[in-house]
């Protein structure tokens, strides 16, 4: 579509929404004047535990009149028929109950609801401790008008999971990729995490990554938070973005709770491969004032000391003919050992303030920052294998002489992110209108200020190594001849300083208006209508120097002490103190030369405005309800970069505007009060990353070629298929099952295009393209059950298993012939989890696995045998806890049990037929701590 028609069509859609926002006004009016129904508000509250019920399900039975219990446990159910009635009040874990009500035409009856209250003398049925989380989240997943899984804070703390993104690994569907052994990002349905949108209280949020519009979930500490829903469902009244679905974090309120609340949480945490201590604190405070204020403070810290150990290929495998027998053998090229040392903190606070005047009124205003710094040391040993001649090679082995260059490596970093995000939400009822508001503005920071690598190495051809593979993970190298590599003094050459800085900053503004009308109608119906308006601004600095120095500046003079490190040969650590040290003291006095390719073509800022408009509208017809509409999002971008040619740096821009129709139906069907079924049709898009789209370009004259960003990149698009069951157990747990299929266009690669360069004809251009395609498809089974049926003390167990089965295919232009997985899928991932809660004690043990898949955080190879593939990965943790009267609790959590690796390969090459690329260790960490609860 061109972009003056384009713009057309979308004025012509705004006067639309308009008209019929007049002509529902007159409707109202009219309707208004000959009211003969009434409204039930209130709320719905737990006596035990003073918490709102959030998903109770409000109905007048015999009707198809119902409505569900916001997260703050408010409802109203509207249009209710004049006179005396009864109303049914369920909520999973809780004996439905019944209560009379009296509906005087155009009038409005509060009837707050106390759930528990009767049944508190009986244990069986009172909701309590770790089962608190598990029915906020079972109960809101149900009031759902699309498929939502949600975990709730109380489900979060009963975890030892140290941040959001591992929180939501015990959800169907989520997959974790992990980083240093914590998990950071989330693979949605088979789709990799770029494709994962990420909100907080459901308006976008910048994202600190340089370069990248997702969100790594570790910048967020579980416990600032009130919920984690994954809605894989949307309704045209969203955000378009998120192939894979959406995740919401939702922060925490007063009116959460039913009155005054507090809580305080202090442990520390212990890693098993370091022998180190950290530290972690949490608290909360919330009142509501008159019943109408609520103010809300939380805050959390955290400190971890940590480590990794880790060998891994740099160069990779090349295949080389035998000087022993004259066959073909995969030859490992290099390896290199690593171990880090690594702290990082945590700090999270949130401010909530809300006024609820009546049940028609809210307004409320919300403030939230995240900081994350991520401080590593990590040492590194380089054997180069190709830097000498073979003289032996078989399938398991290989021998190389006359080695040179084997080095000594360190990189002192601080990587330092921050999330601030403010918001102000409104909501109003007036009569059949419902109209809310909200205006909100987050910002996030990276921060990579002096990233300093130093290399030392050996020059002396004198080396001969032998490396033996027994197991695809388990390599020997053995040094036969030649000085001894663990000899500082031998590395006679400062191969690099260099000096790296890196500066990310988003701004991410957005305001949105809906208003929804409620026909006064035998059938519940409603139209609703409203629009967006979303700006955002991504920057990216670098700045790369290298340095030379004087010859004091060496490894026999920074030698620490030999490391604990257990694989390969024993070789001092640079000591960070002496090396980072020296560096710092005498910088002014080192000649620098700066690397202008790496920096200028990493400087670029870019603009982007979305204008959104929507129009949706819902029908319920006794036990089932439909929800048609359809969202339409014109996006004007804009970036500004820089061509490096020789010496010549040339500013660069771009701009383009284009429009995305996103079109939407579902159904749902309440086959009884327990038994939910959903089906849908959808739409969703992701737009390019930023680092793909800015507008650098490298020329190089000499290879007739140019590096360059693609501003004219598609969007990616996906049609989706969705359809579940659900069954709420009346213990309080649920059944379901969900199947769904998603077919993506537009997926984009890097490619050589020859003569493809538009500035410079002739010229080729290594950029990216859209061109590839995919689809994905797959099951999900769940199952979470209290077990109360069973006599005591066996009424105390309970269990979480979810399975999800995915199968995809992508096809890729510089793969010709085949079918490629996508990136991030795993035909299998799982979760098994076994509790016990009673007489105050509290047991948990859980089971998280994940089948092998391709590697996120890179492309595809050249072809299948350049494949790198995560392996399967199977995690154990466990948490106790026991109750010291009825406001303590104290706990030890443990996670990572068995020890459980990160483990890379590629396909291909023999026995055996995995080639090894990575191994990581990380051991377990434990947290013991206390926990106190007003």
């Amino acid at each position: 579509m061109q972009p003056s028609s384009a713009r057309s069509a979308f004025n012509q859609f705004r006067r639309r929404l308009r008209l019929k926002l007049l002509a529902l006004a007159a409707l109202s009016l009219a309707s208004s004047a000959i009211a003969q129904t009434g409204a039930i508000t209130g709320r719905v509250t737990d006596a035990s535990t003073g918490l709102a019920l959030g998903g109770a399900r409000v109905s007048i039975p015999g009707t198809a009149l119902s409505t569900f219990a916001s997260p703050s446990g408010d409802y109203t159910l509207s249009n209710i028929p004049a006179g005396s009635l009864s109303i049914e009040i369920s909520y999973v874990g809780y004996p439905a109950r019944t209560e009379p009500v009296t509906v005087t035409d155009g009038g409005s009856v509060q009837l707050d609801i106390l759930f528990g209250e009767d049944v508190v003398t009986l244990d069986t049925l009172t909701i309590q401790g770790a089962a608190v989380g598990s029915a906020r989240a079972i109960n809101q997943q149900r009031a759902a008008d699309t498929l939502t899984n949600i975990v709730a804070a109380d489900a979060i703390g009963r975890f030892p999971d140290q941040n959001a993104a591992e929180s939501l690994q015990r959800l169907p569907g989520v997959a974790l990729y992990r980083d240093q052994g914590e998990g950071r990002f989330v693979d949605l349905r088979g789709l990799n995490y770029i494709y994962t949108s990420v909100t907080l209280n459901n308006t976008k949020l910048a994202s600190p990554e340089v370069g990248g519009r997702f969100l790594a979930l570790d910048v967020v500490p579980a416990d600032s938070l009130a919920s984690l829903e994954v809605i894989k469902v949307k309704t045209p009244d969203q955000d378009g973005e998120g192939l894979g679905g959406t995740v919401n974090i939702r922060t925490k309120s007063a009116f959460d709770s039913d009155g005054r609340a507090a809580s305080a949480t202090a442990q520390g945490i212990y890693s098993g491969l370091t022998e180190k201590f950290g530290s972690k604190f949490n608290a909360s405070y919330s009142d509501i004032i008159d019943g109408k204020f609520g103010f809300l403070v939380a805050a959390t810290w955290q400190a971890r000391k940590f480590g990794s150990q880790n060998y891994e290929v740099d160069d990779g495998w090349a295949l080389r003919t035998s000087p022993t027998d004259g066959r073909p053998y995969y030859y490992l090229q290099d390896i290199t050992y690593r171990d880090y040392e690594i702290e990082r903190t945590r700090y999270g606070a949130n401010l909530s303030f809300d006024y609820r005047p009546d049940s028609a009124t809210s307004l409320g205003f919300k403030a939230t920052y995240n900081r994350f710094t991520d401080e590593e040391n990590r040492h590194a040993l380089f054997i180069p294998f190709t830097r000498g001649t073979v003289t032996q090679l078989d399938q398991n082995s290989a021998t190389s002489t006359g080695v040179s260059r084997p080095r000594r490596d360190l990189r002192n970093r601080k990587k330092d992110q921050e999330l601030t995000a403010f918001s102000i939400d409104g909501k109003k009822k007036i009569d059949a209108w419902t109209l809310d508001a909200q205006l909100a503005t987050s910002r996030g920071h990276e921060e990579k200020p002096a990233e300093l690598v130093t290399r030392f190495r050996r020059n002396a051809s004198d080396g001969t190594y032998r490396y033996t593979i027994t197991d695809t993970y388990d390599i020997t190298v053995d040094q036969l001849a030649g000085a001894t590599i663990a000899n500082p003094a031998s590395y006679t050459t400062t191969d690099r300083v260099e000096l790296t800085s890196e500066d990310g900053r988003e701004t991410d503004t957005n305001a949105a208006l809906n208003a929804r009308y409620d026909f006064d109608s035998a059938l519940p119906t409603y139209v609703k209508f409203g629009t967006a308006w979303h700006t955002k601004e991504k920057k990216s600095a670098v700045d790369v120097t290298r340095f030379t120095t004087p010859a004091s500046f060496n490894f026999a003079n920074f030698a620490g002490a030999l490391s604990d490190y257990p694989y390969g040969p024993r070789v001092p650590q640079i000591s960070p103190e002496l090396a980072v040290g020296t560096f710092n003291a005498n910088r002014a006095s080192y000649t620098a030369s700066p690397e202008v390719a790496d920096s200028q073509l990493e400087d670029w800022i870019t603009h982007e405005d979305v204008f959104s408009g929507y129009a949706m509208g819902g029908l319920t017809i006794n036990r089932t309800q439909f929800i048609a509409g359809v969202r339409v999002e014109r996006t004007e971008f804009e970036t500004q970069g820089n061509q490096l040619r020789g010496s010549a740096i040339t500013p660069t821009s771009a701009s383009r505007d284009y429009d995305n129709v996103l079109p939407m139906i579902s159904l749902r069907h309440d086959f009884t009060p327990k038994l939910v079924g959903r089906a849908s049709y959808s739409t969703s898009i992701m737009r390019p990353e930023f680092g793909e789209t800015a507008f650098y370009r490298a020329v190089d004259d000499s290879s007739t070629s140019v590096e360059t960003g693609n501003p004219n990149l598609d969007t990616l698009e996906s049609k989706n298929w969705d359809a579940s069951i659900e069954y709420y157990l009346p213990s309080l747990g649920v059944v379901s099952a969900a199947v769904f299929l998603k077919q993506v266009d537009n997926f984009s690669y890097a490619d050589t295009v020859a003569n493809g360069d538009p500035l410079l004809p002739g010229y080729n251009a290594i950029t990216f393209r859209n061109g590839s395609d995919g689809e994905v498809k797959g099951l999900e089974l769940a199952w979470q059950q209290q077990l109360r049926m069973l006599p005591r003390p066996f009424d105390g167990l309970g269990f979480l298993t979810t399975l999800t089965f995915v199968d995809s295919e992508a096809k890729y232009p510089t793969r010709p012939g085949e079918t490629i997985p996508l990136i991030g899928q795993s035909d299998l991932t799982g979760n098994a989890a076994l509790t016990y809660e009673k007489f105050g004690f509290f047991a948990r043990i859980a089971l998280n696995w994940r089948s092998e898949h391709l590697r996120e955080d890179e492309p595809i190879g050249a072809n299948a045998t350049e494949d790198r593939w995560i392996d399967k990965h199977a995690q154990l943790d466990a948490t106790l806890a026991y109750k010291i009267g009825r406001q303590w609790e104290l706990f030890v959590e443990a996670t990572n049990l068995t020890n459980e690796p990160f483990l890379v390969y590629q396909q291909g090459g023999g026995t055996p037929a995995k080639r090894f690329v990575q191994f990581e260790e990380y051991d377990w960490t434990a947290n013991v701590g206390l926990r106190w609860k007003l």
